[in-house]
This record gives C-alpha cells, sequence and structure tokens, in this order.
C-alpha cells in the first residue's frame, strides 16, 4: 500500500492529489513531501488513521470519505484549512478540530458520532455541517450548536446518508428552528422566516401548555 503513496517525493509542488476507490491504500505515510498541497482527496479506500499531515499547513480541503479511520486527529497545524469531509468512516467522538479557525464547512455524516458537546465551540467561522446518520440521540445535544453564531446549514437528517435518532422525535424540527435562529438551512432544506415564526409560535405555545399543567 505505501508504494502507492511512496513516489510523491518525485512531485514536491503539487497542488492538488487525488485517490480514489484504491483498496490497497491503507496509509498516508509519503504525504509529507508535497507541503505545497491546497487540496487532498483520499476518499473509498482502507485509511485507517489521519495522520502525516502536520506539515501540509498549506490545505485549504480534505477529503477522506468512504474510508476506515475511527478518530479525527493529525489536523491540529492546518489554520488555513476551509473544508473537512470525513463521510462514512468509523468516527465515535468529535475531536481535534480547536485550532481550525478558518474552517467553513465540516461533514462527518454517517459515523458513529453521539454527542456534540463543546467539541466545535471554537470553529468560529463555521457556516456548514452535516451530521446525518450517526447515534445523537436528544434535543440537549442540539443545544450546543447555539453557541454556533456563523452556523447557517445544518443536517441531522439528508437523504443521501440518512438520519439521527434525535429526528424521530416528538417536535424535532420545531425544537431545532425555535433553538437554532441562526440558522438558513435545515436537513438540505431551505427554511423560511415563516418557517422560523411559526416554529417560535408553536414551541411558546406547547412550553406555555406544558407550564400550565
Amino acid at each position: 500500500p505505501m508504494a502507492r503513496l511512496s513516489s510523491l517525493e518525485h512531485f514536491t509542488n503539487l497542488v492538488e492529489l487525488c485517490v480514489m476507490q484504491q483498496s490497497d491504500v491503507d496509509t498516508m505515510s509519503g504525504l509529507e513531501s508535497c507541503p505545497a498541497l491546497q487540496k487532498l482527496w483520499i476518499c473509498e479506500c482502507s485509511i485507517t488513521e489521519i495522520a502525516c499531515l502536520e506539515d501540509l499547513t498549506e490545505l485549504r480541503e480534505v477529503s477522506l470519505n468512504s474510508n476506515q479511520s475511527t478518530r479525527i486527529a493529525g489536523l491540529g497545524q492546518l489554520a488555513k484549512l476551509e473544508s473537512l469531509w470525513l463521510t462514512d468512516n468509523l468516527i465515535t467522538e468529535i475531536e481535534g478540530l480547536e485550532t481550525l479557525s478558518s474552517l467553513r464547512v465540516l461533514w462527518l455524516a454517517r459515523n458513529k458520532i453521539e454527542r456534540i458537546g463543546t467539541s466545535i465551540d471554537k470553529l468560529g467561522s463555521l457556516e456548514m455541517l452535516n451530521l446525518a446518520d450517526n447515534r445523537i440521540g436528544y434535543f440537549k445535544e442540539l443545544l450546543n450548536l447555539t453557541r454556533m453564531a456563523s452556523l447557517r446549514s445544518i443536517c441531522f437528517c439528508d437523504p443521501h446518508f440518512g438520519d439521527n435518532p434525535v429526528c424521530k422525535l416528538c417536535n424535532y424540527q420545531t425544537y431545532v428552528l425555535y433553538h437554532l435562529n441562526q440558522i438558513d438551512c435545515l436537513d438540505t432544506l431551505a427554511i423560511s422566516a415563516e418557517s422560523k415564526q411559526l416554529a417560535e409560535a408553536t414551541y411558546m405555545k406547547k412550553k406555555m401548555y406544558y407550564n400550565m399543567r
């Protein structure tokens, strides 16, 4: 497998690299030879560990979709990174993203994530987050996104991937639209001003009803 990437030492000025559907590629070793890389796609391979990216500080876009990675790691030095796709992996926890102040797009759909917590609190530029087809099951986890003022689009349910258990809870959409009023797009659909107003009215009515009981 390493032979597939080891020849990169002859292409030290490479700016873009795309490796697709190479099941024998299970390591990222060799990438350190290309410090000028701005766009990196290694998709539908067998990568088990995100590594060898520390010196690739020019990276703007990384896609490691459809691999076998279990952890988000090795991205801490990528201050210029704007887009990160890690869909269809085996990731259980959102971590290692704290220093990515330029990140605008984060796709983590089809993983094994149960919690959001404070993991993305420091991503002050984040505009789009896709967490579809994970294991998030409680409204309290969604409340963590109220701190993300720049967030405009969020997916917990996506027709291409699937949904989270939380999407099946009663009043899911009303709850999200009321609490995450900064977003313009929910689950791939644009949100109108009327939808937000209706969600607010519905939420307040239900709150009054339960308070009076």
